[in-house]
Parts: C-alpha cells; structure tokens; sequence
C-alpha cells in the first residue's frame, strides 16, 4: 500500500502571537536569513521502526509565496529530515511537504501524516506530522459557482460531492451542509477580534447551512459511494455549453427562487440567514465549508460576534469533515495580501492548514476543473481511499471536474 506524509506550515503572518509582520518596503531577500525546516513524525514509535528517529528523509518541501502560490519553490529534506533555505523574499509563505512510503516501509493501517503551524522567519521549523485518518464521509470536492468569463453573470452551477471513505454504509439523514466563519465570515474584523470565535476549540460557529432529508435510514451511502450535491440541480450547459449538466445530481440546495428539479430530493437550509438570491447557500470561493454528523439546529448555542451578527456553534465532536479553498487571481503577483487572509480560519484540530489554490474566472478560464481531494491509494478490489490529513492546503488539488465519480 501506500502512506503519505503531508505538514504545512506559514512563514510571518499578521496579529497572530508571536509572528510579526515583514516591512512593506521590503523587495530583496536577506543573503543572511537562512531557514531549515526538520520534518519528523508525531508517533515516535513509527518513526523508530521506519529508521526516522532523527527525521522523514527525502520528504517533498514546497514553499508558496502568498502573492506567487502557483510556482512554489521546491525542495527535499536530507537523510535526517532537515532542508534549509537562504535568499527568501519577504512576504506570506506557506510550507508543505509531503512524502509517499512504499508499502514494505509500514503497516497497513498507517496512510500518511500531516500537521501546519505559523513562525516567523529565521528560525528552525520543527513539523510534527500526526497520522492520517481513513475517516467516513468526507467531503471529496467541490466546484465553484461564479467562476467563469466576466461577460456570463450567472452563479448557479456550483455543487460539492461527499464520498464515503471507510468500508461500512453509513446514513446522510440529518447531517448538516454550511459554511463558517473564516476569511469570507470576517473580512469587516480584525484576527484579534475573532480569532476566539474562528479559533474555538469547541466548534464552528455559522450563520447559513442546510440539512440532509431523511428519518435515520433514508438515505444510504456505501462504501465507496459519490454523493452529489447541487447548488442548482439542472443542466447549466444550456447556459453556456462549459458549464457542468447536474441535472442527474443526487441532492439540491432548496432555494425560494430556484429552478427545483422534481426528481432530485432539497437539503431544505435551517441556519440563522438564508441566501438572498434564492438559490441556496452559495458555493463560492473562500469559505470554510463543513460536514457534521445529525442535530437539531434549534438545540445549537448561539452569541452575537463582533461583526453583529448571530451565529451558531456547531459542536466540535459533532464535525465529519472540513475543507476550504480560494481563487487566486491570475495575476497574483500585483495583489497585495489581504490581512485577514493571514489569519488561522479554523481551530488547527479542524484543519491544519487552509486554503487550496483554484484559479479564479475571468477571459479565457478553464471552467472544467474543481478542487478535489486527493487519492491515496486504492483497496485491493480497486476502491480508491482518499487523502484525509485534516490539512485542505494538502489535502485538496485542482483537477478535470468529475461530479459523480473520483478521479484518479
């Protein structure tokens, strides 16, 4: 079989503790500033057994300049796990480094590792890498609606598949589909300010999220089953023939103002704000999206934050899976880094490390790929697995949209 090792890291953000912010008017590298980076397993016992006691040798390390995050600069640690770097401009960087074991080199129940934190430039970088989990529903991609040529004004072609990773049948009934409070949630607030509420260890807070139809067993999912879920479930192509035909997808979003496909079930929304376009819940660039296993909503704690609005609390223990990712605009490089993309968005028990790469709509875009979560291996009767470090940074790569089926 195959394990992968995945950690993430950010080098300077913003008001976050113990990182400081690089001078604006900086534009050249430091020849002094040297960086090393020593990636080591969590479990200390694996480690041992794998002859990495002092380090993950020949890990993939890639660092991403925030304003440049699709030509990563890229690396691999030395037999003892180390990998420094010298002459790095100033800016946002995130680090990830990945490594792929054979199967003779472990079990065969340990997958991959991951693990993300922020620090400051220079410094010695130490990556503990926790074990990657087989998981049950996880969310296995999602395809943004809005993204397109600047001339087409249309968002309603955007879905979000859910496959089930483990090897038992498990139930949708009841689970909640939403979005929390992350970049999108708080661009009006500061990190100090929210950092409590994006941060807290006890859940997500949300304001606009749906529900699974069903009484406890209605609705199946095997293992190894696709799960569709569309903003709109119709065939966008008429619109414009690049766009996705979800017509066939296995659920809806319930608008007020929507085109409602009879054959398809509604996830009706039970948050405390509904879309105003009337189409659903959007699925968008930029926010945080979960899966949590069945509750009332009205049994949720709720608080007014800092931004005035009332959210819920969506308990920690209650959360299957989370993932978020962004568009970056193409020309990347003449965008400043808004300040609240250098927050954490989520606690780090939730995802490690946030934000997968998608390029954004505008002339000429390729509107045929998602953002999808990666295979790790496949079982013996040719089942994929997918990768599940709990880190979307890693976790999640942009590939050919396959609504209904994993790509591999």
């Amino acid at each position: 079989m195959w394990l992968a090792a995945v950690a993430s890291v950010v080098l300077a953000a913003c008001d976050t503790p113990g990182v400081t912010l690089v001078e604006p008017d900086v534009s050249t590298p430091d020849p002094d500033q040297v960086t090393t980076i020593h990636v080591m397993l969590e479990d200390s016992a694996l480690a041992e057994a794998l002859g990495w006691s002092q380090g993950v040798p020949d890990a993939l390390v890639q660092l991403h300049r925030d304003v440049d995050p699709f030509n990563p600069d890229t690396l691999y640690t030395d037999s003892t796990g180390h990998v420094s770097v010298t002459n790095m401009l100033p800016g946002y960087y995130r680090v990830a480094a990945y490594r792929i074991l054979a199967g003779e080199q472990s079990d065969t129940s340990t997958r991959a590792f991951g693990g993300g934190f922020k620090t400051n430039l220079p410094a010695t970088i130490e990556l503990e890498m926790a074990a990657d989990r087989a998981g049950s529903l996880v969310i296995s991609e999602f395809y943004f609606s809005g993204t397109r040529p600047v001339d087409i004004d249309y968002g309603w072609d955007g879905f979000f598949e859910l496959y089930n990773n483990s090897d038992t049948t498990v139930y949708l009934d009841g689970m909640l589909w939403g979005w929390a409070l992350g970049k999108s949630g708080a661009a009006l607030s500061t990190c100090d300010e929210m950092r409590p509420f994006r941060e807290d260890p006890l859940g997500l807070w949300s304001l606009e999220f749906h529900q699974f139809p069903g009484a406890g067993a209605d609705y199946p999912v095997a293992a190894g089953q696709v799960v569709t879920v569309a903003l709109d479930a119709v065939d966008h192509s008429v619109v414009l023939p690049a766009l996705p035909d979800l017509s066939r997808a296995d659920f809806e979003l319930e608008g007020t103002a929507d085109a409602d496909n009879p054959d398809v079930p509604n996830l009706p929304t039970v948050g405390l704000a509904h879309n105003l376009l009337g189409h659903g819940m959007s699925i968008t660039s930029a926010k945080v999206y979960f899966l949590a296993q069945p509750i009332d909503p009205t049994s949720l704690e709720t608080a007014i934050l800092p931004d005035g609005y009332r959210w819920a609390r969506i308990p920690a223990d209650r959360i299957n899976d989370v993932a978020h990712g962004g568009s970056v605009d193409l020309d990347a490089g003449s965008t400043p880094t808004p300040p609240n993309k250098k927050c954490r968005w989520v606690n780090a028990t939730l995802d490690r490390l946030g934000w997968a790469f998608y390029r954004p709509g505008g002339p000429g875009s390729d509107l045929s790929v998602s953002l999808q979560r990666r295979v790790l291996r496949l079982t013996a009767d040719g089942r994929p697995i997918l990768q599940d470090v709990n880190t979307s940074f890693v976790d999640f790569s942009v590939a050919t949209r396959s609504p209904g089926w994993i790509e591999f």
